[in-house]
């Protein structure tokens, strides 16, 4: 078959750039996790290389899979390279903010850059999402609890209504079923409130740190830990109970008013919290706070391709 007939419709630039995002939040020092400097006993760098690469055809695609079949390709892709859960929540959070970029893209938007706005591709962001995050239907949800079965993710415990683990997906859109799990957990929330946390202090966060002159691995590292520090980790709540999401926010907000990575001893309490977060195994792995990291990127290298196309 042809290449180019074999492709059509394939989005490049949305496949490198939601790999990028992932190698990028995989290769930065950020604390308790892995990262350039640290494995895990069951998880290296390098599978989370090879986890980025893998969901490159299925963002690729996102425009004709919609969100919930692009996350069950991608994890279902994923699982071919990788032996563990490596990147479900990157995946459920990429997938509809690439969806909203794919829109405003396609349609030209004013101020999505295409007519030499300057007004900032976040702001077009937090209009399009609540559109896209309402058109999710049932069959988003049914691709979406089949990723999640597939992925199996630690911690995930039993809840009473629409349990992923104990029953078949509920005939009911995918925005109702994040709703009810938006008070455990900080991905659900994430649609519940439109990527709030995402395209307000996540990115603020990021923009802030690179303003300060930070290269860009500690810029996210540093927006890591400020994430760290208002927001309990929920993948931490999830498997050792609320009173250890408090601590690790708790000594977060305490390392981030030592300067965190701006300041000589706010990197004294950098490393010493990052080998409390690994001791005992590595059951303090801010997780979630990662995966929010990896969209806060996808919308970074959003705007930088916006920026350039002004040019």
């Amino acid at each position: 078959m042809n290449t180019e007939i074999k492709n059509k419709g394939f989005n490049w630039k949305m496949a490198l750039m939601a790999q990028t995002a992932c190698i990028l939040e995989a290769d930065a020092p950020k604390v308790g996790n892995v990262n350039r400097f640290h494995d895990f006993a069951d998880a290296s760098l390098e599978d989370f290389h090879c986890s980025a690469l893998a969901i490159g055809r299925p963002f690729g695609y996102l425009e004709r899979l919609g969100v919930g079949k692009t996350v069950y390709d991608a994890v279902k892709a994923t699982r071919k390279v990788v032996l563990t859960n490596t990147n479900l929540g990157i995946i459920l959070l990429l997938a509809p903010l690439g969806m909203a970029w794919c829109r405003i893209r396609s349609r030209k938007d004013p101020d999505s850059g295409n007519h030499g706005s300057q007004k900032s591709l976040p702001l077009a962001l937090k209009r399009e999402i609540g559109e896209v995050l309402q058109s999710l239907g049932a069959e988003d949800t049914r691709h979406v609890y089949q990723a999640i079965r597939l992925a199996s993710p630690a911690g995930m415990g039993e809840v009473q209504q629409y349990d992923v683990l104990q029953e078949e997906s509920p005939p009911i859109p995918l925005l109702k079923v994040m709703k009810l799990a938006a008070g455990r957990d900080l991905i659900a929330r994430q649609y519940r409130d439109d990527f709030e946390l995402v395209l307000g202090i996540g990115y603020e966060a990021l923009n802030h740190s690179l303003e300060k002159g930070l290269a860009l691995p500690q810029a996210i590292a540093h927006s890591h830990l400020i994430l760290l520090s208002q927001v309990q980790d929920s993948l931490i709540t999830r498997k050792l109970g609320p009173e250890w999401g408090r601590e690790v926010q708790k000594r977060a907000r305490f390392v981030w008013e030592q300067g965190g990575w701006l300041t000589a001893k706010g990197l004294q309490e950098v490393r010493e919290f990052d080998s409390w977060l690994r001791g005992e195994g590595h059951s303090l792995n801010p997780g979630t706070t990662a995966d929010l990291m990896a969209a806060i990127i996808l919308v970074y290298l959003m705007e930088n391709d916006q920026k350039k196309r002004r040019c």
